[in-house]
């Protein structure tokens, strides 16, 4: 018969409530992250984002570069700004999640893409709240 205050019984009722606990954290930290990311058909967010991300010069310096130049590393995007490594990743990062550009690993390196349409998706939500946005400039 188990008494009520056997150890291990104890200690399996802590351990569960540490299991839940710490599921619970974990998708509280789903869940925010999707609240800041790109989610395709969601533009009210969308564009929030984008114009979070493009809020910084360098950003946009670095957008009119990959934009210009085509797909590039992460290093060799950021080699003209003289910035730190895990700093450019965090900007690539916020452009990543803001869905303007893309990004995938091929071995070791960090390749950076583009997505012309995310500006165009920018320019419509923009003119649709009746507010005029020309991507070329």
């Amino acid at each position: 018969m188990t008494k009520y205050w056997n150890p291990r019984r104890i200690k399996r009722i802590k351990d569960r409530k540490l299991r839940a606990a710490k599921r619970a954290s974990e998708n509280a930290a789903i869940l925010r992250e999707r609240a800041r990311s790109y989610t395709p058909g969601d533009a009210r967010k969308n564009a929030g984002l984008m114009l979070d991300a493009l809020g910084l010069p360098l950003r946009r310096r670095m957008l009119a570069r990959l934009r210009r130049e085509g797909t590039m590393s992460v290093s060799k995007l950021v080699e003209p700004f003289r910035i730190t490594l895990p700093s450019a990743l965090e900007h690539v990062r916020v452009l990543e999640r803001s869905g303007i550009i893309t990004t995938h690993k091929h071995g070791r390196v960090r390749l950076c893409v583009y997505r012309p349409e995310a500006l165009k998706e920018l320019a419509r939500e923009l003119t649709s709240r009746g507010l005029e946005y020309n991507p070329n400039t």
